[in-house]
């Protein structure tokens, strides 16, 4: 679950990675360069037991949410890292050298709009005409656009503010936007401050986090990807078995209070899936909703994007 940082701040950790990166020798075949957001694959692998005798080493860099965490992985900055499924699909349609090459599934409540609790607006389907903060390409864009679809509604029936986690919330609370679409735990602290989650049609939209691999990483460190990706899996399956265990581990790591988080927990199970068919066909479907939509400006076929050979 991401932490909140400043564009400027992620913009400097990816120029550092870059930096670093570029700064490899050909001995450092037996380090992988792990991007991580906070609460994320580090504090599953460490409840799981799974970063003990690693055989490699790993440098993690840290980034506030799924887009700059991409972005790192084009500029070769580093190898591997997670994030959100639509936010991937939105980066292929710029040419990303990356392959998706493991799943978790999330199933309960994904991503929601909240309004302010004085707002007239009273259900998903008034949203037309009305200014949506929303991170681009992100699931919670992903999911709008469904919406709108889902009540026969033309896309610009909504003004979008493409905006951070952080700067999306302040534009919540002061009135800029009417409404935000976002995720958990950004969505249950908003609760706590008063917004309202809009009711109507949820959940159009299944959500995946997925694991990376930046294209020469899958050619070159193959043995280490494998090893991650497996330890990766068994975090997972952790995580799911162990629901008060991770919480707690979120809760030293990202600092959100545990109430928060024993929220988010409740509101959604998360498990480790193979990359199959079913989810492939969801992914193009975001990808061709996408097109529709204008926020990508080519026809896609997802299924270039992933590599199942890792499963």
């Amino acid at each position: 679950m991401p932490a909140i940082l400043s564009r400027r701040s992620a913009i400097g950790l990816l120029a550092m990675s870059f930096v670093a990166a570029c700064g490899r020798s050909a001995s450092a075949t037996a380090t992988l360069f792990v991007g991580d957001q906070r609460g994320g694959s580090r504090v599953v692998l460490q409840g799981a037991g799974r970063l003990r005798d690693v055989p490699y080493e790993i440098i993690w860099s840290q980034f506030p949410n799924a887009a700059p965490l991409l972005e790192a992985l084009n500029a070769g900055a580093i190898d591997s890292g997670i994030g959100g499924d639509s936010a991937f699909i939105f980066a292929a349609g710029t040419d990303a050298k990356i392959k998706a090459i493991g799943a978790q599934a999330t199933r309960g409540m994904g991503p929601v709009v909240l309004v302010r609790r004085d707002s007239r607006i009273r259900s998903l389907a008034e949203l037309a005409g009305h200014k949506v903060a929303t991170p681009r390409g992100s699931v919670s864009h992903n999911h709008v656009l469904a919406v709108l679809e889902a009540y026969d509604q033309p896309y610009d029936v909504v003004n979008f503010a493409f905006l951070s986690p952080s700067d999306g919330r302040a534009a919540l609370q002061s009135g800029a936007v009417d409404a935000w679409a976002i995720w958990d735990p950004n969505a249950a602290m908003a609760e706590q401050e008063g917004a309202r989650i809009l009711p109507g049609k949820q959940d159009l939209a299944p959500g995946y986090a997925l694991m990376f691999g930046r294209d020469g990483a899958i050619r070159d460190k193959r043995t280490l990807l494998q090893d991650y990706h497996d330890r990766l899996y068994a975090g997972w399956e952790w995580s799911a078995k162990n629901p008060d265990a991770y919480v707690e581990l979120m809760h030293k790591d990202t600092g959100l209070a545990l109430d928060i988080l024993r929220i988010t927990q409740s509101r959604a199970d998360r498990f480790p899936v193979k990359i199959d068919d079913a989810l492939i066909a969801q992914q193009q479907a975001t990808a061709d909703r996408y097109l529709r939509a204008g926020v990508i400006d080519r026809k896609l076929d997802v299924r270039r994007l992933f590599d199942t050979s890792f499963s």
